[in-house]
């Protein structure tokens, strides 16, 4: 790569682009630097709860004898609250993670908590408060900035755009000279500390930069789905998520399937190779279950691929949203998050994202340094060199 065209830029057009280029990172780096550490923390955040809280999610058997019924009835004498969502065990949480819905203020951040369920025996190794653990603070952290009644959500996904906009406006002032690519993705020994300190800020930039863009398309996504959605419809269109409800149930009175019931039903609806992996009961709004799946033996942060509701009575399934039912756009869609946090590549992925959450402290401190260190004619501002 020894030839590269340089950007046909004026000289005031890129003195336009590096001043906006510093202030926005000078002004959002903050943001943006405490999004990607901890962006890095959760990239492994279940293993690192599971971790840091062994008796929660070690069994007494490997055998898997419990029943969801059963799990479903140890959870509720432990917690009352209603059941949101149920986890499935697989090899980072090898239990029933059971979510209860606690009345929550208008406004706040969901107040939710967590049942373990031992799946060899159906007995409660704990519960607690789910939002106010440890790794998933640092989870709510990375996605509402503790700030969810204050439009964090919306900061965070506005600090995506704004790491968007320096990773292309630092790709175009690093543009280097034909044949001199290498030098400029390289840091060179035996300089002055200002040169060292712009070497590592356009090297890191450089090798950082397909991750970053990619991890900050998806981050705007997942929080402005409304924004992506007609992006995306421009090559295949995807469609809302659907809520479907049974619009003409049978009369008052008529039992429900039990939850075992429709267990088999979801696995018997499963496409081959999938596996259950989530389950959400009837709620007042859907009077459905929704079921998710994940391929059977992969690496579980990838949670769930496709979902299915089924009737509650006679155990249909009512709509299909795995992936041979959705469209291009809609697989696009829900796989953005498994995209974001690497997972969609497997472990290799998942340290790659790892690895690129580190890239926005280290282009804010050398990006700072130069801010503060540079005189007049010490080094030029139009491009690494």
């Amino acid at each position: 790569m020894a030839m590269l065209p340089v950007p046909n830029l004026t000289r005031r057009a890129r003195r336009g682009l590096l001043w906006a280029h510093r202030w926005l990172g000078l002004l959002g780096g903050i943001v943006v630097v405490l999004i990607g550490l901890t962006g890095s923390f959760i990239v492994f955040y279940r293993e690192i709860d599971a971790a840091l809280n062994p008796a929660l999610y070690t069994p007494a058997g490997r055998e898997r004898e419990a029943t969801l019924s059963e799990v479903m009835r140890a959870a509720a004498a432990a917690d009352p609250a209603p059941i949101a969502t149920i986890l499935a065990p697989d090899r980072t949480w090898p239990v029933w993670v059971v979510i209860h819905a606690h009345e929550t203020a208008k406004g706040r951040y969901p107040n939710r908590w967590t049942t373990m369920v031992d799946p060899s025996n159906g007995k409660v190794l704990g519960r607690r408060d789910y939002i106010n653990a440890f790794s998933l603070k640092v989870y709510r952290l990375h996605y509402t900035l503790l700030l969810y009644e204050w439009w964090g959500k919306e900061l965070v996904g506005v600090a995506g755009f704004m790491l968007l906009g320096l990773a292309m406006s630092g790709v175009i002032l690093w543009w280097p000279r034909p044949g001199r690519f290498w030098r400029s993705v390289s840091v060179r020994r035996d300089v002055s500390l200002l040169r060292f300190v712009f070497d590592v800020h356009g090297t890191a930039g450089f090798w950082a930069l397909l991750a970053l863009t990619v991890i900050s398309m998806t981050g705007v996504g997942i929080i402005f789905p409304d924004v992506v959605r007609p992006i995306v419809g421009l090559v295949s269109q995807p469609t809302a998520d659907p809520s479907p409800r049974i619009e003409a149930p049978p009369p008052a009175g008529t039992p429900p399937l039990s939850p075992d019931a429709i267990m088999r039903n979801a696995q018997a609806a499963a496409k081959p190779g999938m596996v259950v992996a989530m389950l959400n009961p009837p709620t007042e709004t859907r009077n459905t279950w929704r079921v998710q799946f994940r391929a059977e033996g992969a690496d579980p942060a990838v949670r769930a691929r496709g979902a299915i509701w089924l009737d509650p009575w006679s155990g249909a399934v009512v709509h299909d949203r795995t992936s041979a039912a959705m469209s291009m756009g809609d697989r696009y869609m829900a796989e953005q998050l498994w995209i974001h946090n690497g997972a969609t590549f497997g472990l290799i992925g998942r340290l790659l994202v790892f690895a690129a959450g580190f890239a926005p402290l280290a282009l804010f401190i050398s990006g700072a340094i130069m801010w503060l260190k540079k005189r007049p004619g010490r080094i030029r501002t139009g491009r690494l060199v």
